[in-house]
């Protein structure tokens, strides 16, 4: 279950990064953006932009609870959950584009998640979808695809994984173990 916080964040990301896109994104490019912009903030500052868990499927990295929230809003599966809504509510699906709808809420997002994000789209914004997908498929995403190989419950790429894909130093590295040690430690 996510906070408040953390739905606030994620809403405000999904939503900057669609409304630079007002001729609407696919699913693919939208959600290598989210994960180029992730992977290059935890390099840098040792956290992400938002926390939302990103796993390995065919496609390259998808951040799962932003994925659950599109499938709800096509009726592709059933979520009861208001976390869930409340991100379905602020998006518009037509012809496997995605949409803003409603406006961003700029507090929630730092100038680093603003640069991180913009550096992505500027990065990627007129690269082929399934191009961009083949750029995903990092060290982060191959060990992830390869334990779903024998469990397909062990797709999640952990946030080592994609710094270290980033090519974060080992300071980095040992920065966000810790902050995952002492976030596991209060969630027990």
């Amino acid at each position: 279950m996510k906070t408040k916080d953390e739905i606030a964040k994620i809403k405000a990301s999904l939503l900057y990064i669609l409304t630079q896109f007002p001729e609407g994104v696919d699913f693919i490019k939208l959600f290598k953006i989210m994960y180029f912009a992730q992977q290059e903030h935890l390099v840098k500052y040792g956290r992400g932009v938002i926390e939302d868990s990103f796993y390995a499927l065919k496609h390259g990295p998808v951040p799962s609870f932003t994925y659950k929230a599109i499938q709800v809003y096509q009726g592709k599966i059933k979520d009861s959950s208001e976390e869930i809504k409340e991100i379905a509510k602020m998006i518009v699906i037509s012809e496997n584009k995605i949409y803003a709808n409603g406006a961003v809420d700029m507090d929630e997002l730092s100038i680093s998640d603003l640069k991180c994000i913009d550096n992505a789209i500027y990065a990627y914004r007129d690269v082929d979808s399934f191009h961009l997908s083949e750029l995903s498929h990092d060290t982060a995403w191959e060990e992830a695809y390869m334990r779903s190989q024998d469990d397909p419950e062990k797709n999640k790429m952990t946030l080592i994984e994609i710094a270290k894909a980033g090519k974060a130093n080992q300071d980095i590295i040992n920065e966000i173990r810790e902050s995952e040690i002492i976030k596991r430690a209060f969630n027990c």
